[in-house]
């Protein structure tokens, strides 16, 4: 599993759980995904779902709390360190 894979995942299901349009110039793998408004608090609970049911990880609340985790590329950079040497859990979308 790579980063490119991971962040596919993510960018995909946070764009249809969350509506976002594809033509949107601010959406990228960088951007703040809270501080812009993409996901809100009740967004958190659904993409700590999708996480761990993807990937089969949970988030350590350090993580929770880092800067990592405002973005998408930041996000999976953690997914990548807690998942640890499980592969299987990536099917196709």
């Amino acid at each position: 599993m790579n980063s490119q894979v991971v962040e596919d995942h993510i960018e995909a299901f946070v764009r249809n759980q969350f509506s976002v349009n594809p033509d949107d110039p601010r959406f990228d793998r960088e951007v703040d995904l809270f501080e812009h408004g993409y996901v809100d608090s009740v967004g958190i609970v659904e993409l700590l779902g999708f996480l761990q049911e993807k990937f089969n990880v949970e988030i350590p609340d350090d993580d929770l709390l880092s800067e990592d985790f405002s973005s998408i590329a930041g996000i999976a950079r953690i997914v990548l360190r807690n998942v640890g040497g499980q592969t299987e859990c990536l099917g196709t979308t």
